[in-house]
């Protein structure tokens, strides 16, 4: 009995042994994520919402799967991510956003992609340096290849500059500065430093890096107006449960994938490119006495070169309102700088002929450069006439003539002396004391609604353009990209930013085989003015055909009337439009000799507003009878046809239709 007992707790301890090797062995082969190294132990720690798992690692330098991750357990990075055996420290998930982005990157645009990784190799390791001194997440680095492409110059639709693509508003908000002589956000090492007070506040509000890198591309706001609905629904506030744009939807599982594609280039076919070296951090700080031409000439460097590396300062010259400024340099050139500052600290007198391009026109202008400016001499040699001299020395005719007491069609003699004024720094420095001037024009872009069956081949020789243009324009793919009822825009032109001045513009439709020249002498105006107020870059821009501004004044071109007419819409009644032009139904109607209100039908011409001088009884309407021409109507009421062809805003005398309405002249008989 005994025996037997101890036989059958053998075979039960053997069966719960085998039993047990069993579903080990199931679990291992349902789960292909392998299991953390030992040397990085998981705890468990409390928070507000509950228990939850976290890795933690120790300082240094540590294998993680096939990575190599810096550093210790921060405030910002707290917990690990393992996505096909690479550990990841911001959330990477299994999603089919995330699979959808990853296609594209690999597929759709893989050109761009090997763009991308080619340029990383720049910038890469300074951004993960600073994002490690800060305690942040180093897989936010895949952020910069989501938004600008490792693209230092890039600029978005919505004007955001940059490697983070800071709109302006935001970059000052954080500590970039954004002018007229100097751009921060296009300096890789300032953007950068942004960047990451921008995250880190981000972080602090959402304490979720999904939902803080939705609100660095939508803002914290739209993010925090998205958390409260899906409350109100009984949906957790986590990304994914979110509903906002787009952009933003798909913003955070491209960088998930852009992660993923970084870390794992051997799977898809990257790992042959060769990345570009990193970039040089050698800076300099300058008084702004010194310009760059000057730099790059002591630096023995080129001048082409030193702007690529300083993009930042877009204008080519310093920040003329500041004191000094930083300048990125090449290695090999920072001590032969320094050694010729050794040599000579003071700056150069004047700076390079090509800084008087950018100084104005104007008198105040002119007399800036003869009170800071720097005479230079030169002598006239044979064949030299004052619009090569001007090209020459980079100034402009009219300095010439001011400065050298010239009439105004000189004859220059061989060996004569002339004077202009070239720029120094103080210069600059004047001008940068002046307020920032607005822009006296604007571009207005002409629209249509593009019709069933128009393709933009067609549209481009209707409105005397090109297919890229329209585009470019229009944002467009591919011609193939057209729809019917779409806006177009077919093309720009340049009107004075005063809208009150653009009415009173002269129009003309240019005639084939006309010149600006010939525009010029007939209108009374020069061609340069031509091509001022049209936007034209040359002369050879003008075509048959083309809507083209020639003058303007308030006396010759005002409307002889201001009799006030529109074309009917679609669905709308009397009192509707009585309602939006501020008048009465009974006076539309004795404007328009409509007997009913249910007369008005949608596309006909309607007189909605009348001067106060036209009263009532001066003017009838009356409707075009069988035989009826403008000179006969004009005789019977003793007018003229200018007067009716004004009154009537006719485009042609000659086209007039059955039972048309007409205004004229009231008579004292009783003739109709």
């Amino acid at each position: 009995m005994f025996l037997s007992r101890r036989l059958l707790r053998g075979s039960l301890k053997s069966l719960c042994l085998s039993w047990g090797l069993i579903w080990s062995s199931l679990i291992q082969a349902e789960s292909p994520r392998p299991a953390p190294p030992k040397s990085l132990p998981l705890v468990m720690e409390t928070s507000d919402g509950g228990f939850r798992k976290t890795t933690l690692w120790k300082g240094g330098k540590q294998r993680i799967g096939n990575r190599e991750l810096l550093g210790s357990k921060t405030l910002f990075r707290k917990q690990l991510w393992w996505f096909q055996g690479i550990a990841y420290d911001i959330p990477i998930v299994k999603h089919a956003k995330v699979d959808r982005a990853l296609r594209k990157l690999t597929v759709n645009k893989r050109a761009q992609t090997i763009i991308g990784i080619k340029r990383s190799g720049r910038y890469m390791p300074m951004i993960r340096r600073m994002l490690e001194e800060e305690g942040l997440p180093l897989d936010l680095a895949y952020m910069v290849a989501q938004e600008s492409n490792f693209n230092e110059m890039a600029r978005s639709r919505m004007n955001a500059v940059g490697l983070w693509q800071f709109i302006a508003s935001t970059g000052r908000r954080f500590g970039l500065s954004i002018n007229r002589w100097i751009d921060e956000r296009r300096d890789p090492l300032l953007s950068t430093q942004a960047a990451m007070r921008y995250l880190k506040h981000l972080y602090g509000i959402f304490e979720d890096w999904p939902l803080a890198m939705a609100a660095y591309n939508c803002g914290e706001r739209r993010v925090q107006e998205a958390m409260n609905t899906a409350r109100g629904k009984g949906l957790k506030p986590h990304f994914w449960n979110l509903d906002l744009p787009r952009e933003t939807e798909h913003y955070v599982p491209s960088i998930m994938a852009q992660a993923i594609l970084y870390n794992q280039r051997e799977r898809y076919r990257f790992a042959h490119l060769k990345t570009a070296k990193p970039m040089d951090e050698t800076r300099v700080q300058l008084p702004v006495a010194f310009s760059l031409e000057e730099v790059s000439r002591r630096a023995k460097t080129s001048f082409q070169g030193l702007l690529k590396l300083n993009s930042a300062l877009y204008r080519g010259f310093p920040p003329m309102n500041e004191d000094h400024y930083t300048l990125y340099l090449p290695k090999t050139s920072h001590a032969v700088l320094l050694d010729s500052l050794k040599r000579n600290p003071q700056p150069e007198r004047t700076w390079d002929q090509n800084y008087n391009q950018l100084v104005q026109d104007s008198p105040h202008m002119m007399r800036l450069l003869e009170q800071f400016g720097a005479p230079v001499y030169f002598r006239v040699k044979r064949g030299d006439n004052l619009w090569d001299l001007a090209k020459k020395h980079r100034t402009s005719v009219a300095r010439l003539k001011r400065w050298n007491n010239l009439k105004q069609n000189p004859v220059l003699r061989v060996n004569q002396r002339l004077k202009l004024y070239v720029p120094t720094w103080q210069v600059f420095r004047e001008i940068a004391k002046l307020p920032e001037m607005k822009s006296s024009s604007k571009l207005l872009a002409k629209k249509i609604r593009v019709r069933r069956g128009a393709t933009l081949s067609l549209l481009a020789k209707r409105h005397k353009t090109s297919v890229n243009k329209l585009m470019r324009w229009n944002r467009l793919k591919s011609a193939k990209s057209l729809r019917a009822g779409q806006r177009l825009i077919v093309g720009y032109r340049r009107v004075p930013a005063d809208s009150t001045v653009q009415r009173n513009y002269h129009w003309i439709k240019v005639p084939r085989h006309a010149t600006l020249s010939h525009l010029a002498m007939r209108y009374k105006t020069s061609v340069r003015q031509l091509m001022r107020w049209n936007g034209l870059r040359s002369a050879k821009s003008l075509k048959a055909g083309q809507n083209l501004i020639v003058g303007f004044s308030d006396k010759v071109f005002k409307p002889v009337s201001k009799i006030r007419k529109i074309r009917v819409p679609n669905n709308t009644t009397l009192s509707h439009l009585a309602l939006r032009y501020k008048t009465s139904i009974s006076q539309l109607m004795r404007w328009n000799g409509l007997k009913k209100a249910t007369d008005l039908r949608a596309g006909m011409k309607l007189i909605v507003s009348k001067p106060s001088n036209l009263r009532d009884s001066d003017h009838k309407v009356i409707r075009v009878r069988s035989g009826d021409t403008l000179s006969k109507i004009a005789m019977r009421y003793r007018t003229s046809v200018k007067t009716l062809v004004a009154l009537n805003d006719l485009k042609s005398k000659n086209l007039l239709r059955l039972n048309q309405r007409l205004l004229v002249p009231t008579l004292t008989t009783n003739e109709s």
